[in-house]
């Protein structure tokens, strides 16, 4: 899929859904979860009604303790035709949702971060750390790059791994390392115990958090989170969703009813973004259906166009 969906195309088709959502030309219900012993199945359906028109649905699964060749994330999307309904392809969802959680956070640093940054930092070893590490060389002129994870052997493979491909990370003992005097931040860990505290993140740094994607996940300490300005892709999602938000709330370091800004209000220049030079700006990133719609129509697109796939009579 990689052929018909790259980086540059998902950060494209992300900014265009941020676009429309900002104009009120999508409809995104709050995704509906079941859980297992082991994980969860999540249902995000939604639709997109201006530009690149999508309506479907996506199933993805969260298994937090699979291991090697096996994803903690996978994921299936249908796609409907928009004007009668009919079923237009099945697609693996894996890819895309790697690609487009990236793909939001290039777009979140593009707008949220300092305008000179260059030294960023990666907590995390899996498939998104991989994904942030390219889509933010795609943005930043990148100076300085490091990398943690709670396996150090993991954090020094990928650190080889995305040197070779031509960005040139180095992992680190500790988050504290990681971060020091970091101008963008990505938390990418499955983690239920915060991996950041305020003492970590230097003044007027910028945080992607998107790692913990359950209401009793986080990755964020109630300190750090007192302290930055919130940006979400959702704010039903933030208040209902997102562990961060919701176990500062109960611990009291945010209010009942804390000011979250829609992420695409910002994209469209509808509010601001960043304020001050010592701001540090958050993006809480739950991810929501219509990134992942307007990448699967994409490659649908592309995939009529240049004759891939498997055609079938249902």
């Amino acid at each position: 899929m990689g052929a018909l969906l790259s980086p540059r195309d998902a950060l494209a088709a992300v900014e265009r859904a941020f676009l429309a959502q900002a104009e009120q030309q999508t409809t995104l219900p709050l995704r509906a979860a079941v859980v297992v012993d082991a994980g969860l199945l999540g249902s995000m359906p939604g639709a997109v009604k201006m530009g690149a028109r999508a309506l479907g649905a996506k199933l993805v699964t969260f298994f937090p303790g699979n291991s090697g060749d096996r994803p903690t994330h996978q994921a299936l999307i249908a796609l409907f035709d928009v004007a009668d309904g009919r079923p237009l392809a099945l697609m693996d969802g894996r890819y895309i949702t790697e690609i487009r959680t990236a793909a939001a956070s290039a777009v979140a640093t593009r707008i949220l971060a300092h305008h000179d940054s260059s030294v960023i930092a990666i907590l995390g070893t899996g498939v998104q750390a991989r994904a942030h590490a390219h889509a933010l060389a795609a943005v930043l002129p990148l100076r300085d790059a490091r990398l943690w994870g709670r396996n150090r052997l993991h954090a020094e493979k990928l650190a080889r791994e995305l040197t070779a491909a031509g960005i040139k990370i180095r992992a680190v003992e500790t988050p504290s390392q990681a971060c020091e005097g970091a101008h963008v931040i990505c938390t990418t860990t499955s983690s239920h115990e915060p991996v950041l505290t305020r003492d970590d993140v230097s003044d007027g740094a910028h945080i992607n958090a998107v790692g913990a994607c359950t209401p009793h996940m986080r990755e964020l300490a109630a300190d750090l989170m007192a302290a930055v300005s919130i940006f979400v892709d959702s704010i039903e999602g933030g208040l209902n969703e997102a562990g961060d938000i919701i176990l500062a709330i109960r611990e009291g370091a945010l209010p009942p009813a804390p000011r979250l800004t829609l992420l695409a209000d910002a994209v469209a220049g509808r509010t601001g973004g960043r304020t001050a030079d010592d701001e540090i700006t958050l993006f809480k990133s739950l991810g929501i259906a219509i990134e992942d719609l307007t990448c699967a129509a994409l490659v649908y697109e592309r995939a009529v166009a240049r004759g891939v796939g498997t055609t079938v009579q249902i």
